[in-house]
Order: C-alpha cells, then structure tokens, then sequence
C-alpha cells in the first residue's frame, strides 16, 4: 500500500501543473464527487464566457457557483430563458434543456405570492435589479423557497439584451 501513495504523490504532482488534470488514485472517493462538480463548473464557466463577451456587466460567475451555490438563469428581453446552469437539477428537478425556451414562471405554483411576482415584474419593467424570496415549485410539485437576485444585463452600446438571475434554495 506504501507504494500506492508514493505513486500517487507523484502523480498528483504531475497532473497539478497540467491543464486538464485526474484525480490521484487514492483521492478518488473523497474528491471525485467535488471534481466532478467542478468539471461542470467549469462547462458552466465556458458557456457564460461566451454568453456574456459583449455584456456592459460584470459578475464573478466562479464565486457565485463555488462560495454562494447560486444557479444562473439568463432570459431575453422576451424572458424566455435562454440559459440554465447545470446545477439547476439539484435545486428544483429541472434538467437546462427542460427549460429553455419556457419563462421562469413555469416555477410558480398556487400558492406563489402574487404581491412577490408583482414586485419582480415592475422591476423587470423598469429595467431595475431585484431581489427576493419567492415560493418556487420543483419539478415533483415539492414548493420551496428561493432567493433570487435579478439583473437587467446590456450590451456595451447600452441596449437591453438580457436578464440574468442568481437563485438558490433558501
């Protein structure tokens, strides 16, 4: 067992200065499920990059996935959600693909404040940030609570292009 961890010393050394790197063998258990996370982050990260090249916006996209766990929606100006990151699925049940193209109130449910949709909506309107608690339903109908911060995101030439939403289970 000895030469299992020198050989996977050495290995992980090896793989920390390569760009795309493994696990160590004896890591796998502890660190794979986070490794995973993160390679996922990190397919997030690249799409976002492409999303957001021409935005007059500027958000630290790694923080809010590692440190807050926050989920980002991006709608058009339509809000038809044009962009769901991947760890939407453990918030409420929802793969990206299942919803794109719908709006985000396809989360709301009976017994969703409508005062609370209100507020977001006359925000949305007058092209003004946002932030609140909102009654959300998952995809088994289970409600939960979700905060949700909400930007209105334009282009470097100042036109409204999107809206992008930082949301997590309260």
């Amino acid at each position: 067992m000895e030469e299992f961890r020198g050989y996977d010393h050495m290995m992980a050394e090896y793989y920390e200065k390569m760009v795309n790197y493994t696990l160590p063998l004896l890591s796998w258990e502890f660190y794979g499920e986070h490794h995973t996370t993160l390679e996922v982050f990190k397919e997030d990260l690249s799409t976002l990059q492409k999303i957001t090249k021409n935005w007059n916006f500027d958000r630290n996209y790694h923080k809010e996935f590692i440190e807050e766990k926050s989920v980002i929606v991006i709608t058009n100006t339509d809000l038809e959600i044009i962009y769901a990151s991947k760890n939407m699925h453990k918030m409420n049940g929802y793969m990206p693909d299942e919803v794109i193209g719908n709006s985000p109130k396809m989360f709301q449910g009976e017994n969703t404040c409508i005062q609370t949709s209100a507020k977001v909506r006359q925000a949305v309107n007058n092209k003004e940030p946002f932030e609140v608690t909102i009654l959300n339903y998952r995809k088994d109908a289970t409600p939960y609570q979700c905060i949700i911060k909400g930007f209105p995101v334009h282009n470097k030439k100042g036109k409204l292009i999107n809206y992008i939403a930082f949301e997590k289970a309260a």
